[in-house]
Order: C-alpha cells, then structure tokens, then sequence
C-alpha cells in the first residue's frame, strides 16, 4: 500500500508543491473531482435520487479539477475549495436524506479542511461559519423535514452510507498520509540539521580552541564563558581566573586610571558595533600579563547572537621590531653623520700631517723641537685612527688585522676611557708586561674596550665604584674550555686576556642571557647596540668570552685572544725620506681642498716633481693629456666630477697612464666602482711624507 501510494503520489506528482499545504491542496482537488465524477455520480444513480444532486456533485468535481490545474500557474485557491465544499454539501443536504444519509461524513473533511489551510483568525472565522452553517442544516430539517427526500428503499441509504464512508475515509486516508509522511520528511531533516549543527559546533569549537591567537567568548550582560589554549599561553590567566569582565579589567589594568580608561573605551566600541552590526575595529591595549609582564595586545570583536567573540592579536614582537627599526634608521643617520665627519676631519688632518712631515724634512738631525713635531705627529696618528673608526662605524671602512699590541692598545685609548665614565668612578690598570701580539684590528678593539667600560660605568651608576682593566698571557687546556668557554670553538693553547672587572649592581642570570640581544638594554634609554657588536667582534676574532656576574656584587667580562707569534711593529721614529731629485716629470694633482693641494703639491715638490694642480675631475681632464704627465695624483670625492669618472675617462684616453687614487675610505670600498680596472696606486688618508713616498714608487715601479 505504501509503496502504491508513493508511485500514485509520482505519477499525479503531489509531491510538486512548495509547502504541505500546498501538497495536500493538490492531492485533495485532484482526488475529490476524480472521485466525485467517477464515483459518486454512478453511484447514486441506483438509489434513484433527485437529478440536482448528481448534478451539483458532477459541477463540484469538474471545479475541484479546475482548482488542481490552476495549481501547476502557481494559484492555490484554498478559500475557493472550502467554500465549494460547504456549498456542495448545503445543496445536496435534503436531496441526499439529510441527517440520515451520508452528508455529515463529508462535513468532517471540511473541518479537516479548517485545520490544514487557515491560521489565526482566519481559521476562528471559518470555524464559525462552518459550525453555523451546519446548526443551520440542522435547524432547518428540524423546522421543516418536509423537506427531507427520503430514501425510497433500505438498500438505497446503505449503498449512500457505504459510498459516503468510503469516500470521506479515502480523503482522510489522503491527509493523513501526507501528513504523516511530511513528519517523516521534516524529522529526517530536522536530524540531519541538528547532526551538521553539531559538527559545525564542533569544528567551530576545535577552531577556536587551537587558534593561533588569544580568543575568548563573553556575553553582553559581561560574563566570560571560555577562553582558548593560546589565550592561557599568551596572558597566563584560565578562565577560573576570569569569570567575568570586571575581574578581566582589575587583572589586566592594575592601575586604576589606565583600568577606567580602556573599560570606557571598550563599553563605547561595543556599544557602536551593537547598534550598526559591525565588527569592533582593532585596538591596540596594553595589557598587565598574569606573570607581571606588558603584553601589546591589538584587540577585536565580533557579535555572535547575544555574545560577543574576542580576538587577541599580540603585537609585542611588532612594536619591538617597528623599535628596533626606528634604532636601526637613527644608527644610520648618526654612521651617515659620522662618515661625513670623519671624511673632512680627514683631509684636515692630511694637510697637518703633510706639512708636519715638510716641516720635519727641514729640520737639521738633533734639533730641539724633533721631539715636540714626533709627539704632533703621534697625536695626528691617533686622530687619524680614530677617524678609520669612525668610517668603519658609519660602514665606510674596513678592518684591516694585523698583529696589535694589547697593552699598547689600551695604554693609547687610556685618556678617552677616562672622560667617557663617571667622576665618581676609578680606572684601576693591570697590565702584564712582555705579553705576545694578537691578531687583530685596533680599531675595533678599542670599541670592545669601550663598551666594557662604559656599560661598567652605567652598571656603578652614580655612586663610587671601581673599574679595573688588566690584562694576563693564559694557557687554556681543553679542561679550562670545556667548563668555562664551552661552545665557542676555541682550541687549546696560549691566549692574552683581557679582563674588565667592575663593582656595579650585578645581572641576574636572566639578564645575563640577554645582554648580547639588539637594543636590549636595563636601562631606560640604552645605546642598545653596545654588547650585541661587541660579540660580533669577539666571534669576528675568534676570541673567547666569558662572564661571571652576580647581583650586587659586580661582574668580570674576560676575553680570550689567540696568542700570535707575529713580530710587533717599532712604533719610534719615523722613516726617512727619499732625496729630493730622486723622481721626476710632471704629475697632476686633483683635489677640490685648497689645503691638501697646498700639503700635498709641496710633498711631490719635495719629491722632485713638478706640479700641475686642478680642482675636480672637470678641470683636471681639461688639462690631461697622453703621455704629458708622468704620474696623476688624484682625489675620489670631489663635486662636478669625482675622482672615480675622471679616472675612467683617463684610462679611456691613455691606457698607459699611472693613476694614484687617494680617499679616507679603504682602499678595497673605494676602488669596487672602477669596472675592473685598478689603479697605479692608491693611499688612504691622512698620509705620511714616507708613504706618499712608497705609494709613488711601486706606481712607477
């Protein structure tokens, strides 16, 4: 029978309708006119009744086909067929034996009728119609029976009851059956819904509980119903620590006004983001952690029915690194500064040290003043040394590593050491005598040794305190290496130690695993770059590190250097000069210094040349020509045109000329441009007498 039903429900397509009663319309039309012209209407003509019935049952069924194809235009007259059936019943009443016959089965399906098609007081109105319409039947037959057509036989009011019962119960049978089976269907739906609801909740749950970022769900009325695993790791508080949003604030916020501030601000944005159902825009709020830490904190929010989904996004790293930058860009300017600086001190320092040399040539051997010109001349070295680092500093140098003299070192730096700390500090010196060379470059040691001081010097503050350098020859077995200066790669053997030990406040070991970290600093203004380039220099060395510190009883900073068996350089006396007539020819000087054309033409005067000075690259190739010249002495950083272009432009017009480049840069950045092509010669600014000298000779060769 089911499966009868199913393929009638097919083949009649009742299943075409939008909503069950649109189903049951259709099923009901159809059925009710087929029935009434194809069953019925025979029925009741061996029950000899009056012709009107069968004619109003016959018009009933032809309008109920109507309705059912009206319904595939999208028309469902549903008031239309109650009226229809009412009225139907109301003219066959008294032609079909009134109460006694079969009518008041079909007055059941009407009120079925009531129930399926009408809601609210649509329905209470129908009902009132039709339980008036059936007192007024009733009423009527009472009044006037008369009226009534009787049954002529027995038979006749059994084959009507028969025809009646079986009709009115294949019409209910109809609406049962698809009401039952729509049940069915929504239960099946209902099912799958809540079971994808279910896994949606689950999926949304797992995601929100993995997420990457802090997230917490809280209500409008304030109170906190979950956070996730990332929200534990990131601020430390679980949600037993934050039932509500007032405990959120009083953790998160510890100071009152910041607390009173942020909450005014967040109970506003929500407020907003309530009333046009947008999203809460990110904020950004500092926020106290549960271990006492600052987190930056950029905080969103979305409404999800009557709860409101928080987003934590920490922005700590950011912030450090946006600081970092704006370190970074400041260091930048200040080596920009530096590198420019130290250009021009330079060539201030070119013309004194050339024209000290001229004025020492002059002097007859023993004379009084020799020793005052060789301490000038010490003097300029040192600021010509400082200058180096300076470029080295701003990026525009090199570290040249040859065997350096620690204690010589530290001896020159000792003056600079001295201004650079705390009045209130003393520099205490304990220099081992006879240690051997290291190999290294100067100029960056005396930056290790700075830093160690100076940050020796912040660490005693300003109180009294001492700091003290010493320096020690160290034998280093693979024991000392393993316990002390394990990791660094170092191998057994002689080192020279260099040992800054202060009286300052100490680290803790968690400060000490940072020390070395970029524009980490205790301090609330820090240089930052401090300690972090001193290890880069230390490993640039090979040299071991080790510290020993502990809070307030000071630190030791040691640093190991591989002990070489170089030869130091004789720092007395200068070298002496070649004879005047030992050169000759012409040479071109380029350089746009009045000063150093002055130095340095006197110095190839002096050498036997004869001079031909130009200003910048323009003019000097102005007065260039093949073969005229026997040396070009010339400038890199010039206006118009440096000495860079100039020099190709020479060697474009004469292959064989004999160029000396000069800059306060290093020789190896100062030459990279020239596409290749190498210079006769180059020397770095300032220069001595006996330099100029050398660099003139292996030029000509």
């Amino acid at each position: 029978m089911k499966h009868l039903l199913e393929r009638l429900s097919r083949w009649l397509r009742l299943e075409a309708g939008a909503t069950i009663e649109q189903r049951l319309f259709r099923g009901l039309t159809l059925v009710g006119g087929l029935l009434s012209i194809l069953v019925v209407v025979p029925l009741n003509f061996p029950q000899s009744l009056p012709g009107f019935v069968n004619l109003s049952v016959l018009t009933f069924g032809m309008l109920c086909l109507g309705l059912f194809g009206a319904t595939y235009r999208g028309h469902y007259g549903m008031k239309l067929l109650f009226f229809l059936h009412l009225a139907n019943l109301d003219l066959i009443w008294f032609g079909n034996g009134g109460s006694q016959g079969s009518i008041g089965m079909f007055l059941i399906t009407a009120a079925m009728y009531l129930v399926i098609f009408f809601q609210g007081r649509t329905r209470w109105f129908m009902l009132s119609l039709y339980l008036a319409n059936g007192l007024a039947l009733l009423w009527v037959e009472r009044l006037r029976p008369g009226l009534v057509w009787p049954f002529p036989h027995p038979e006749g009011r059994f084959i009507d009851m028969v025809t009646g019962f079986t009709l009115s119960s294949a019409v209910c049978v109809i609406i049962l059956w698809v009401v039952l089976k729509e049940y069915h269907r929504e239960r099946e739906r209902l099912g799958a819904s809540l079971a994808a609801q279910r896994e949606s909740e689950a999926r949304f749950r797992s995601l929100v509980a993995n997420a990457p970022i802090p997230i917490c769900v809280a209500s409008a009325q304030g109170g906190i119903s979950f956070v996730n695993q990332r929200f534990e790791q990131v601020l430390g508080y679980t949600l037993g620590d934050l039932p509500n949003l007032e405990a959120w604030w009083e953790k998160a916020y510890p100071n009152p006004h910041l607390r009173n501030g942020a909450a005014t601000h967040w109970a506003e944005a929500t407020a907003k983001a309530a009333a046009t159902g947008t999203p809460v825009p990110p904020t950004e709020y500092p926020v106290v952690c549960k271990d006492g830490r600052t987190a930056h904190l950029e905080i969103q929010a979305a409404i999800i029915g009557d709860q409101w989904l928080v987003m934590f996004t920490d922005v700590s790293e950011r912030r450090r690194g946006e600081e970092s930058l704006r370190q970074t860009q400041k260091l930048e300017s200040l080596g920009v500064l530096a590198g420019g600086i130290a250009h021009d001190f330079n060539n201030l320092l070119s013309a004194m040290l050339g024209n000290l040399n001229l004025a020492q040539m002059k002097l007859t051997p023993g004379g009084a003043s020799g020793p005052y010109l060789e301490k000038m001349e010490d003097t300029i070295r040192k600021a010509a040394a400082l200058t180096r680092q300076m470029l080295a500093y701003s990026g525009k140098g090199s570290f040249v590593v040859e065997p350096v003299d620690l204690n010589r070192l530290v001896a020159e730096i000792t003056h600079l050491l001295t201004v650079s700390i705390s009045k209130r500090v003393r520099l205490d010196y304990d220099l081992a005598p006879g240690l051997p060379a290291i190999e290294a470059d100067a100029a960056q040691l005396q930056q290790v040794v700075m830093n160690l001081v100076t940050n020796a010097s912040e660490a005693i503050g300003e109180t009294e305190g001492v700091i003290r350098i010493s320096t020690n020859l160290s034998d280093l077995g693979e024991r000392e290496l393993e316990s002390d200066l394990r990791g660094q790669g170092l191998e057994p053997g002689q080192y020279v130690t260099l040992r800054v030990l202060d009286t300052g406040c100490g680290m803790a070991p968690e400060v000490q695993a940072r020390i070395f970290d970029p524009f980490f600093s205790t301090k609330g203004s820090g240089r930052g770059l401090g300690l972090s380039a001193m290890l880069g220099i230390v490993r640039g060395h090979r040299a071991g590190l080790e510290i020993q510190s502990d809070p307030g009883l000071g630190s030791v900073f040691q640093i190991h250097f591989r002990a070489s068996r170089a030869k130091l350089a004789d720092p007395s006396g200068i070298e002496t000069g070649a004879h005047k007539d030992r050169f000759h020819g012409k040479v071109l000087l380029v350089d746009d210094e009045a000063d150093l054309r002055f130095s340095f033409g006197s110095m190839l005067q002096h050498l036997g040349f004869q001079v031909v000075a130009a200003r910048d690259g323009l003019e000097a190739l102005e007065r260039f020509q093949k073969g005229e010249f026997a040396l070009v002495f010339m400038d890199l950083t010039m206006p118009r045109m440096d000495g860079r272009e100039a020099f190709l432009q020479m060697k474009y017009r004469d292959t064989e000329v004999k160029v000396i480049l000069a800059s306060g840069y290093s020789e190896g950045e100062a030459i990279e441009t020239l596409h290749g092509l190498r210079p006769a010669g180059f020397i770095q600014k300032p220069f001595s007498l006996q330099a100029l000298t050398r660099a003139v000779d292996r030029a000509l060769g």
